[in-house]
């Protein structure tokens, strides 16, 4: 077991004492922590730069989330993005505090959460290029187009699973209670918005059965296993 964690308290740096033994060393979590708040930063700067025009177009149909859904599901995404940070700052906190578990196998969780986060940010990105000023609106535009390209190609709301490795990979990278709490928050979210976006794209107002043959040969949150021939 190591002993050479700190933390932050109100006179300065102590001593902070792993307690599980197997987990990565505070040290290595605060620059996993930088590394994160970077790559976060710069996926949030591209996907609303790629989104922008969106916020301005003229909407047609408009889904309307009860408070829960909207305001849940908003917290849930911007915490685990933000939640480096606190790692960096405060590691006492956001790390080893009373909102966080610690156990033999951490250290093989916090590998495979990282590469969730890995490939959540990878693909937010992509679909985030590919669907370009839709990803900012809830509903359909006037000139609305059926995206099936990138990563559309093969899964329906790529950018919610992607959100959710990266709540789910944060998580247990950082072993943090708060953020996997989230993470069924947002898929929670998810469920509803993913419903009610395919209910209004399967209608006559938007797609009909154009957008219900495209919802046949891929996959809701994940690819299919096996694609429909033809």
């Amino acid at each position: 077991m190591h002993t050479g964690h700190q933390q932050f308290t109100a006179g300065g740096v102590a001593p902070l004492t792993g307690r599980g033994g197997g987990e990565v060393h505070a040290r290595t979590a605060q620059l996993l922590a930088v590394l994160m708040t970077v790559v976060n930063g710069a996926m949030w700067v591209l996907v609303s730069r790629w989104e922008r025009p969106g916020r301005t177009a003229r909407i047609r149909a408009k889904l309307r989330p009860p408070p829960f859904i909207r305001w849940g599901g908003d917290l849930a995404q911007v915490v685990p993005l933000v939640y480096p940070v606190l790692v960096l700052v405060a590691p006492g906190w956001g790390y080893d505090g009373s909102l966080n578990w610690s156990s033999g196998i951490d250290l093989v969780l916090q590998g495979i959460g990282l590469g969730l986060w890995v490939i959540g940010v990878t693909v937010v990105v992509w679909a985030g290029r590919v669907l370009g000023r839709y990803m900012s609106v809830d509903g359909l535009t006037m000139d609305h187009e059926l995206v099936t390209s990138g990563p559309y190609r093969y899964v329906r709301h790529p950018v919610y699973t992607c959100f959710t490795a990266i709540a789910v990979g944060t998580g247990l990278v950082f072993r943090s209670y708060l953020l996997v709490g989230l993470a069924v928050v947002w898929v929670a979210a998810t469920r509803w918005w993913a419903a009610a976006e395919e209910e209004l794209l399967a209608s006559p107002q938007g797609f009909g059965n154009g957008y219900v043959a495209y919802a046949e040969r891929t996959g809701r949150f994940l690819p299919k296993l096996q694609q429909p021939r033809g």
